[in-house]
């Protein structure tokens, strides 16, 4: 068994989420980069974007983040099927980003 830790890092975000292997993070990182490419254009598609990285915190932390992050990775946009529901995920995302980016 691998002492490493993975997780998926969402650049422009810069947000961390673990993930249980290596494996899991490149669906998940995969998954996002798909959803990104369908909803997002111009500016904020060339900034947001999924990559699978070693988990760069404590290993408790990855522990912590598995367990307490779950139900938010499953209301993400990207795990959403389509319809209204994802349409208004999408529009909070956006939303959140502009506020990250400041604008």
């Amino acid at each position: 068994m691998s002492d490493q830790l993975w997780c998926v890092h969402i650049e422009g975000l810069n947000d961390f989420i673990a993930t249980d292997s290596q494996e899991a993070a490149e669906q998940e990182a995969s998954a996002m980069n798909a959803y990104i490419d369908r909803t997002e254009r111009g500016e904020r598609a060339a900034v947001l974007r999924a990559v699978v990285v070693e988990w760069p915190f404590t290993p408790a932390g990855h522990a912590r983040a598995l367990k307490d992050d779950w139900n938010d990775v499953q209301r993400m946009p990207h795990r959403q099927p389509s319809g209204s529901v994802l349409v208004n995920i999408a529009r909070r995302v956006k939303e959140l980003v502009s506020v990250a980016r400041g604008k």
